[in-house]
């Protein structure tokens, strides 16, 4: 509006000479006698100017009106105070020409004055919030909202909530501790104790959950959101404890709650500066660097400045857009991106050879079970044999670390793809007799979001209107974020010896039904009733029951609380040499029955599922 300024201000020259007029028709109760009716119009051009010369001073002409807050109404405190003192001042001077102002008109009109611009500014900002001004055919869908959570977290949240025009209308406040029951903040009742939410959210009709509790535990969260099943409500959260407590939360931080955030396990953590000296200036290859683990592999070893940082990924496309992530987001990063696969053993060699790594982090895997238990000669021919070509060219290059990632999958197997993970263990964990290279194995569960994971299909399904289909009602797995496990991989292979399984603490398994329901009430929708959930059957290889030890290991503790050793016999490398010699030539020969043969004779625990026998007749 190109007039506001100079509207803004006659505005106010008004609310002036208002405030001083009404100052005397109050002191003389509507009845101004003739001596001091000079005066007040003798003086009131002296007012006006020096409250409006101290309102410019105080740049109360340039504020936006719908935003005001408490430093606005200090300003005009300080303005109108200020103002009067100066009047005061000049009157004991100009008194004899224009009148001696009664000492009642100031105090009168410092009132009226702070009254008239204060509650015109707020009337302004609640016309705005109630009526949210939009603009011709403008329409905001309004969520009703119930922020769960402490007062002093919550409360900054609320505060913006009412000050901008946006989706939200707060209605309560409902604080875990009950100490401010009763109470209201910014004229949101506040409610206090988790038991009143349920009558809460059917008195005013509540859609949406926001939680500002950032402590609240996994568990807590869990039981509110089951609590609430039946009524249909949305649900969002508030970011970690330390950014609310930087004071760095803002409405947009404001997040769907995710099944990251129910999971049942233990907080991560990582002593950063053991491992920024074990990382530092040193030369570090990555094998899969396109995929899941290997890339967030990629991108938290480069936070510790590796002199060298080798990329090594079959899969272009993967490759090209890690190298361009990793040079956007760490410029001065030596990074050389290789296109190349664990399956070129002299290529292997060759490469390293040339870039001498330190350390390996092998992450090249088939992974998917379905297309394994339908190629088990690709699973073997990778997942096996490329796992060899990869250490033997590690053994030539000297390199000092060879961490090898596998999974639960590999424990007492029931696929093609956790029998070939197994046999890949033990032969790397053979290699650490007569070596300077160590070679370290870390195991872990499902990673949340990884590529081909249960919970992105179970989204895109939603999207869909379903059906979210899940093999079995019992199936359970372990989760964990990938950042989460990528962490305590980095942090094992500091502590690794050598010939060391490592076994990440992943907390309770859970079942995959829980998840789809959680998925569907996170939505808002009915979990049976708006989105239903179709239950495929046991596909071939699937266990109901992940495991993290083998029949013949032991846990051990480690340094680390969330780190356990896995302590089992070992065999001597030349029989594991021997036992991928004979996988090698049955691979060559595309001999599928006697390679399935050859993984249960040199891993007795692997129970082969029939149906795999089925899909490779034909083979």
């Amino acid at each position: 509006m190109p007039y506001r300024y100079p509207l803004i201000i006659v505005f106010h020259l008004a609310l002036f000479a208002a405030a001083y007029l009404s100052a005397y028709v109050l002191r003389f109760e509507g009845y101004i006698p003739e001596a001091y009716y000079q005066v007040m119009w003798r003086s009131l051009p002296l007012v006006m100017l020096v409250q409006g010369g101290l309102f410019y001073y105080y740049d109360l002409y340039s504020g936006i009106w719908r935003y005001v807050s408490f430093g606005d109404i200090q300003n005009i405190l300080e303005a109108t105070l200020l103002s009067l003192i100066l009047v005061l001042n000049v009157n004991l001077f100009l008194g004899p020409y224009l009148g001696y102002i009664p000492r009642s008109i100031y105090v009168l009109d410092f009132l009226l004055l702070v009254a008239f611009a204060s509650g015109s500014r707020f009337l302004v900002r609640y016309a705005r919030e109630r009526w949210a001004l939009l603009g011709p055919g403008e329409k905001v869908e309004v969520s009703r909202v119930l922020v769960v959570g402490p007062v002093n977290v919550a409360e900054p949240l609320i505060r913006e909530m009412i000050s901008h025009a946006n989706n939200y209308l707060p209605i309560a406040l409902l604080d875990p501790d009950q100490h401010l029951h009763g109470y209201r903040v910014h004229n949101v009742l506040i409610t206090g104790g988790l038991r009143r939410m349920i009558p809460l959210i059917q008195r005013y009709r509540i859609q949406e959950i926001i939680f500002a509790w950032p402590e609240a535990s996994e568990d807590r969260l869990n039981r509110i959101i089951e609590d609430c099943r039946p009524l249909g409500v949305r649900f969002k959260i508030l970011p970690s404890l330390r950014e609310v407590l930087d004071g760095r939360v803002r409405l947009s931080d404001l997040r769907d709650i995710e099944l990251e955030d129910l999971l049942p396990r233990p907080p991560i953590y990582i002593d950063r500066e053991p491992l920024s000296e074990f990382i530092h200036d040193r030369v570090i290859m990555v094998t899969g660097a396109g995929g899941s683990i290997g890339s967030e592999i990629c991108r938290q070893v480069a936070r510790f400045q590796p002199r060298q940082l080798l990329l090594l990924e079959r899969a272009e496309n993967a490759l090209y857009e890690m190298e361009g992530s990793l040079k956007r987001q760490f410029p001065k990063l030596d990074l050389q991106a290789q296109v190349g696969s664990i399956n070129d053993g002299p290529g292997l060699k060759l490469l390293l050879a040339h870039y001498h790594p330190e350390l390996i982090f092998h992450a090249a895997a088939y992974k998917h079970v379905p297309l394994m238990e339908r190629h088990p000669l690709e699973a073997a021919y990778n997942n096996v044999l490329g796992t060899r070509n990869l250490a033997q060219a590690a053994l030539a290059a000297g390199t000092e670390l060879f961490v090898m990632i596998s999974t639960d999958k590999a424990v007492n197997p029931t696929n093609v793809m956790g029998v070939t993970k197994r046999i890949a263990e033990k032969y790397v964990q053979s290699l650490n007799n007569g070596h300077t290279t160590r070679f370290v194995i870390t195991r872990f569960g499902n990673v949340l979001g990884s590529a081909g994971s249960v919970i992105p299909l179970f989204r895109r399904q939603l999207a869909l209107g379903g059906p979210l289909t899940v093999t079995h009602p019992d199936i359970e797995r372990f989760f964990m974020t990938i950042p989460e496990a990528v962490q305590l991989v980095l942090q094992a292979a500091h502590m690794g010896r050598g010939g060391d399984i490592f076994v990440l603490n992943m907390g309770r398994s859970v079942k995959i039904r829980d998840l789809a329901e959680k998925l569907c009430l996170l939505a808002g929708k009915h979990p049976g009733k708006d989105i239903q959930i179709l239950y495929t059957g046991l596909r071939p290889g699937e266990k109901l029951f992940e495991e993290l030890f083998n029949r013949e290991e032991q846990p051990h503790p480690t340094e680390h609380p969330l780190i356990l050793r896995a302590v089992g016999p070992r065999q001597e490398a030349a029989v594991w040499e021997t036992n991928l010699d004979e996988i090698a030539e049955l691979v060559r020969q595309r001999q599928v029955s006697a390679l399935l043969a050859k993984f249960k004779s040199i891993i007795p625990n692997y129970h082969q599922d029939p149906q795999t026998l089925e899909l490779n007749k034909v083979k």
